[in-house]
C-alpha cells in the first residue's frame, strides 16, 4: 500500500499499534450501565461523543495536516490503558495497489451512523473487523473498531479506518483488539471473534456510535 501523504501513513501506523485496554470479565451487562454516562466535545466544538463514567478523556498532540487544523483526544479506561484516539483534521490520499494475495477479512459487527454528517456526502458507519494476510511479510492479523466511511474498503490493502467530515479533511475514531486477553492456546483471530461478546466491546461500540456533530 502507498499513500499521497506521508503524514497520513504515520498515523494509519498509529492506529495499528494502539492497545485495547486489559482483560475484562463478560457479565452480559454493559459495564458502564450502571452509571450515568458522560459528555465529551472537542475543544473547537466540531464533535461530541459519550463515554464511560470511569473513562477518562486527554487532549494531545493534533495529528492534523489540514491547514485547518485538528483536534486529538485519547480515551482511557479507569486503569489508564488507550481504549481509543479521535483525530480530526485528517487528509486522506489513499492509493492501494492490487494485491498479490487475497486478504482474509472479517467483519464482527458494523451498525450505520445516519446522525455523523459529513460534508462529503458519505455514509458513515461502526465497524468491528479484522484482517489477516497468507504471508508474513504482509504483516501480522489485526482487529479494530472503528468509525468509517463507505469508501469500499474490504481489506485488501489493510484496514483503513478514517471517515470523511469536512469538505477537505476526515477523521479517525478507533482502536485495536490487543489480544491480551485470548485463552492460552487461542489464536490472536479467535480471541478478537470472542471479543465481539464482552462487556469492554459493548461500551467501546457505545461510544463509538455515539459520535456526533456539534453544528
Amino acid at each position: 500500500m502507498r499513500y499521497r501523504n506521508t503524514t497520513l501513513a504515520a498515523a494509519t501506523l498509529l492506529v495499528l499499534s494502539m492497545s485495547s485496554c486489559a482483560p475484562s470479565t463478560d457479565t452480559g451487562e454493559p459495564s458502564g450501565a450502571a452509571g450515568t454516562w458522560s459528555s465529551y466535545t472537542l475543544t473547537d466544538g466540531s464533535l461530541s461523543f459519550e463515554h464511560r463514567p470511569d473513562w477518562t478523556v486527554e487532549e494531545v498532540q493534533p495529528l492534523a495536516n489540514d491547514p485547518a487544523g485538528g483536534v486529538s483526544v485519547q480515551v482511557n479506561d479507569a486503569g489508564g490503558d488507550l481504549i481509543a484516539q479521535l483525530d480530526t483534521g485528517i487528509i486522506t490520499g489513499l492509493v492501494c495497489d492490487d494485491p498479490d494475495e487475497a486478504a482474509q477479512y472479517v467483519e464482527y459487527d458494523s451498525e450505520p451512523m445516519p446522525e455523523l454528517d459529513s460534508a462529503q456526502g458519505t455514509d458513515q458507519r461502526f465497524v468491528y473487523r479484522s484482517v489477516a494476510f497468507s504471508t508474513p511479510e504482509r504483516g501480522e492479523p489485526v482487529a479494530t473498531y472503528a468509525v468509517i466511511s463507505e469508501l469500499g474498503d474490504r481489506g485488501q490493502c489493510g484496514l483503513f479506518d478514517f471517515f470523511t467530515f469536512t469538505e477537505s479533511s476526515g477523521g479517525r475514531f478507533a482502536g485495536r483488539y490487543s489480544g491480551e486477553d485470548a485463552a492460552p492456546g487461542q489464536s490472536y483471530l479467535d480471541g478478537a471473534a470472542a471479543y465481539e461478546n464482552s462487556a469492554e466491546f459493548r461500551d467501546v461500540k457505545r461510544m463509538l456510535v455515539s459520535l456526533r456533530d456539534k453544528d
